[in-house]
């Protein structure tokens, strides 16, 4: 069988939600690379369907475009190549990468040339068709905010869009004793699922297909069965001392109310996919603060933004 691969250029400010358009389509690796201002998508379909499947892509794309007007028309570059270079080919673009002060991402394809190193935690990851690999700048800034919760001593973590699953097994992998990982995306769940295991972490990491007005939801009626009123979280683990979601600014807002009931009032939320200098980051920030958080601590690297919020009244006060 030959495969095609398609390369397409973005803004980084849109490179997640292109990226997800993508994944909705295609059934084997996506990878991306940052070529000077701009985020390199990299892409691979079967030839057998290449081309219902590329109009499926542009009708996606049309909504990626008017989310963010700045990205161009669907017009990839496309070459073909051979099954057996199709099955490396995007592996190339992912290599162990250090984070934060601990933690060594390790793709598994990586796994015997990366020995452990005795001053870091290693997470083997196989991202499959899920976001996240620690590659891209917004991944990182998540998973530096969680190492650092988890050594301040959250054990009970949400990790909302899991994609493949990295945020949830690094907390569990630093300390964490009770970690729910949602998504939406049954492929994310899979991989996540399968990642956790690779880890060693499944006792603790639960995976659920899931948004997160559904954990609510479910507490609710199971209140309700009980003859009460409305029930906070009631799976082991929620609320959670931190919750922490990796995804588009706009989607953090509409979520807002539902992170913010599914963590502790002593607890933290740490948001990540923010792009800096852009409205999106403050109507973030306004939104959150209007339902008590402010923020305790912001990081920026390669244009990207993430934040570590406390809500107003728990300043000061341990998790």
């Amino acid at each position: 069988m030959r495969w095609l691969e398609m390369v397409i250029d973005v803004p980084p400010h849109a490179a997640e939600a292109a990226a997800a358009a993508i994944l909705d389509v295609v059934e084997a690796g996506l990878a991306w690379e940052t070529r000077g201002d701009l985020v390199r998508l990299r892409a691979y379909l079967p030839e057998e369907d290449f081309e219902a499947r590329y109009r499926a892509l542009g009708e996606r794309w049309r909504g990626v475009r008017q989310a963010f007007p700045a990205v161009g028309p669907w017009a990839p570059a496309v070459r073909a190549i051979r099954e057996e270079d199709w099955a490396e080919a995007w592996k190339q673009y992912f290599h162990p990468i250090r984070v934060g002060r601990r933690l060594l991402v390790v793709p598994s394809w990586h796994l015997d040339a990366s020995p452990p190193a005795p001053d870091r935690v290693r997470l083997v990851l196989d991202p499959g068709m899920a976001f996240g690999t620690g590659q891209h700048a917004s991944t990182r800034l998540a998973l530096e905010m969680v190492e650092r919760a988890v050594e301040e001593g959250a054990r009970a973590v949400l990790d909302v869009g899991t994609g493949s699953g990295i945020l949830a097994i690094a907390a569990a992998l630093l300390g964490a004793e009770r970690v729910t990982a949602i998504d939406v995306d049954p492929a994310a769940v899979r991989v996540a699922r399968e990642n956790a295991e690779r880890n060693g972490v499944s006792a603790c990491v639960e995976v659920l297909q899931a948004a997160p007005e559904e954990l609510l939801r479910s507490a609710d009626e199971a209140a309700a069965d009980a003859g009460g009123g409305p029930a906070e979280p009631g799976r082991p683990g929620l609320p959670a001392d931190l919750t922490v979601a990796n995804i588009t600014a706009d989607v953090l807002v509409g979520m807002a109310p539902h992170l913010d009931s599914l963590t502790l009032p002593e607890g933290r939320i740490a948001l990540s996919g923010l792009v800096a200098g852009t409205s999106g980051t403050e109507d973030v920030v306004r939104r959150y603060a209007e339902l008590g958080w402010q923020v305790e601590e912001r990081r920026e690297a390669e244009g990207w933004v993430a934040l570590l919020l406390r809500r107003a009244d728990a300043a000061g006060r341990g998790l």
